[in-house]
């Protein structure tokens, strides 16, 4: 069964996290949204306390363990937000099932894999020498270079956490990413969808979240100056605006790009 929180009351929110991260990434949202809306922050499979089965997955599976979470808690229909991995599998949700997702905040979420090869070798260092071998370098690939010279808790907690991962897991959430690729598949979400990209990210270019705005009939762009992969935890409080302003306005303008 999948790993989940669910704190609050109210309008369901969907949180969904980046490869190697947990709920516990989402511990600056959580926070703030609790006191208005029901949130709901689950683990990917083979990360936290879910399950790891055999790999190699789908982002089919880790869509279909989004559903399921849903139905066992009788959500009809949620707002997704998702970092990274987590974006793209709420593009994938919002596409495969569109009744299931009312509106989706995508943040440095790829929408094909640059380089598949990259994510298949990543899959079989960490199955042949496990996850100590892809932990260095992480807080810089991770974080804005200001963040990761003076981390918060938070942050380094995040970072280390990765080494507790199943190996199996990560590697067959590697393999999903690899086998990824929404392009023909985003001009059919019907919901309003947000997706936001860090100038900073050293890891997923910007051309992913301009590709989101560009293809996606109603979709809007906020680059974010400074800001890195892991953004939620860097600028909480302008994510948390950049959050409220895409539900009030969800169903309004068309407005595509904008730089914050």
């Amino acid at each position: 069964m999948t790993a989940y929180t669910d704190e609050g009351s109210g309008s369901p929110v969907l949180l969904s996290a980046s490869l190697g991260t947990t709920a516990a990434m989402w511990a600056p949202q959580r926070e703030r949204l609790r006191e208005q809306r029901r949130v709901i922050a689950y683990d990917h499979r083979g990360h936290g306390g879910s399950p790891a089965p055999p790999g190699p997955y789908r982002l089919a599976d880790l869509v279909h363990d989004a559903v399921t979470l849903l139905d066992e808690l009788r959500i009809a229909s949620v707002d997704v937000v998702g970092v990274s991995l987590g974006g793209t599998v709420g593009l994938a949700l919002a596409a495969a099932h569109p009744g299931r997702v009312r509106s989706l905040v995508t943040v440095n979420a790829p929408v094909l894999a640059d380089a598949p090869g990259f994510w298949r070798a990543r899959a079989a260092t960490v199955r042949e020498q496990g996850m100590s071998a892809v932990t260095g370098g992480l807080l810089g690939r991770w974080y804005a270079p200001s963040v990761a010279k003076a981390p918060p808790s938070l942050v380094t907690d995040t970072v280390t956490g990765v080494g507790r991962l199943s190996p199996e897991g990560y590697a067959g959430c590697c393999e999903a990413i690899a086998g990824t690729d929404l392009r023909d598949r985003l001009a059919g979400i019907r919901c309003p969808v947000l997706a936001v990209n860090g100038l900073a990210d050293a890891v997923v270019p910007a051309h992913h979240a301009e590709t989101i705005a560009t293809t996606v009939p109603v979709a809007r762009h906020v680059a974010l100056p400074g800001a890195g992969h892991l953004l939620t935890q860097e600028i909480p409080d302008r994510f948390h605006a950049l959050l409220t302003e895409h539900w009030t306005s969800a169903f309004g303008g068309t407005d595509r790009k904008a730089t914050a």
